[in-house]
């Protein structure tokens, strides 16, 4: 015969006790864990969304400086070629100028047609 080994009715009902509260303590544990991860994870997708946006912006910003930048080469360009064009007014007024002059003195000392 086997011995038989007699196990108190209060021993298993607090072995119960302890193994239900172990399980009850791992899954708040496994509920937090979710939740963190939830948390995280929402985290996550706010902190990547807000990059994206941030990245349309300096997209924007390199977009616009580049047009700044393109837009002052051609104000430098035309204002060289508006400098060229008023050097090249004030030469066609001088020559018209002289022409004008030139002119006048060929009417001046031109002999007169007229019957006099």
């Amino acid at each position: 015969m086997q011995p038989s080994i007699a196990v108190a009715p209060e021993a298993l009902t607090i072995t119960w006790v302890v193994v239900g509260s172990i399980i009850l303590e791992l899954l708040v544990l496994i509920v937090f864990l979710v939740r963190v991860s939830w948390w995280l994870s929402h985290r996550f997708t706010t902190i990547d969304a807000s990059f994206i946006t941030v990245g349309k912006d300096v997209a924007q910003l390199k977009a616009d400086i580049s047009n700044d930048i393109a837009g002052r080469r051609v104000v430098a360009e035309t204002r060289n070629d508006i400098t060229e064009l008023k050097t090249g007014l004030r030469d066609i007024r001088e020559r018209v100028g002289r022409l004008e002059e030139h002119e006048d003195e060929r009417r001046t000392f031109a002999p007169s047609t007229e019957p006099g």
